[in-house]
């Protein structure tokens, strides 16, 4: 007679035991080394977690790495501020219009302009160290905006600039305040004439 494969003849072992029950007689004759082998799995499971920390931690530690391609983006932006700083002194004088108290206009450079800055004074530093970089000493016409992406901007024209010394008093012009006036007689009323 041949047998089915049904549900009772695939519960059982090829020597008729049913498999629950042979799972419980190997979890009660193999109980200790069961709890040997969890304790080693969870066991592994911690120092991996602890390597992975540690990993992570040294990581840390290091430098970033960066592309080759993107080398140009890696800047020290404290250092490049400094150095804006540093150069930004060279300017003697801006205005917001196009004139400057004090000094005369020698040449005229080029007009500048920088963006993408924090603030407007961050803008307005790096305005004059590029006037600096291209040989100018003052800055004419300067707006600093902010752009709708929260950005500043800077504009400006770059010009070379010499003060004008102080020469001797124009010999047409009196020293000391204006003299007033004379008192000057009325105006002849029309009426009485």
């Amino acid at each position: 007679m041949e047998h089915s494969l049904g549900l009772l003849t695939m519960a059982q072992t090829p020597g008729g035991e049913d498999y629950t029950s042979l799972l419980s007689r190997l979890l009660t004759e193999y109980r200790p080394y069961l709890y040997y082998a969890l304790g080693a799995l969870l066991g592994l499971l911690i120092l991996g977690g602890i390597w992975r920390r540690i990993r992570r931690a040294i990581r840390r530690n290091r430098p970033a790495q960066i592309h080759p391609s993107l080398q140009k983006y890696n800047v020290d932006h404290v250092e490049l501020d400094r150095q804006r700083r540093e150069t930004a002194v060279g300017v003697v004088a801006t205005s917001t219009g196009n004139r400057l108290a004090g000094f005369r206009i020698v040449r005229q450079v080029e007009a500048v302009f920088v963006e993408g800055f924090r603030t407007p004074d961050e803008a307005l530093t790096a305005l004059k160290a590029l006037a600096v970089e291209r040989g100018a000493n003052a800055l004419l016409n300067v707006q600093t905006e902010r752009t709708t992406a929260g950005r500043c901007s800077a504009s400006g024209d770059a010009i070379v600039a010499a003060p004008i010394p102080p020469g001797p008093p124009d010999p047409m012009r009196p020293l000391g305040p204006r003299p007033s006036r004379p008192p000057q007689p009325p105006p002849p009323d029309p009426k009485k004439t």
